[in-house]
């Protein structure tokens, strides 16, 4: 019987079986009561602008970006399609998920002073840094931005004329 014999025969005893059963289950709970340490804290910037966006699922596979205030779409993705934001998404969701918050989900597109935007969700406390995903995935975001810009000053404009 050679080396590997003797690890077999060994492994097959039933007190080392035992422990490994043991070893296992402890490992197995050490793991499952890890603390969720809770969201990181949001950096020390000065946020000058922010809009509040909605984000749901359209037919077929789609998502639709629409002005939470305003109700107005912001943006709509088909299926395939803004496979970033989903990304994004889904780990807002995710987290979310795990603490039971149930609903539409609203989040907060907020523009810092050195032009960054942060997409934070108020309801549990996460939040993404935009830009330190690329220039392309920050123009996205800073598009949806943008367009409920566009939408807020034409209300302010069409109050002012009434």
């Amino acid at each position: 019987m050679g080396w590997p014999g003797k690890i077999a025969g060994v492994l097959r005893h039933p007190i080392f079986l035992a422990l490994a059963a043991m070893a296992l289950a402890w490992a197995l709970v050490e793991v499952n009561t890890d603390v969720n340490p809770g969201p990181p804290e949001k950096p020390e910037v000065t946020i000058v602008a922010s809009v509040s966006l909605n984000f749901s699922d359209a037919e077929s596979g789609g998502v639709v970006v629409t002005d939470a205030n305003s109700g107005s779409e912001v943006r709509r993705y088909a299926m395939g399609e803004g496979s970033f934001v989903r990304g994004v998404l889904r780990t807002l969701v995710r987290e979310r998920a795990s603490r039971d918050i149930r609903g539409q989900p609203s989040f907060e597109l907020e523009m810092t002073s050195d032009g960054g935007l942060m997409l934070v969700d108020k309801d549990t406390g996460y939040w993404i840094a935009l830009e330190a995903f690329g220039p392309d995935n920050y123009r996205e975001f800073r598009a949806m931005f943008d367009a409920v810009g566009a939408f807020e000053s034409r209300s302010l404009q069409s109050s002012d004329q009434n």
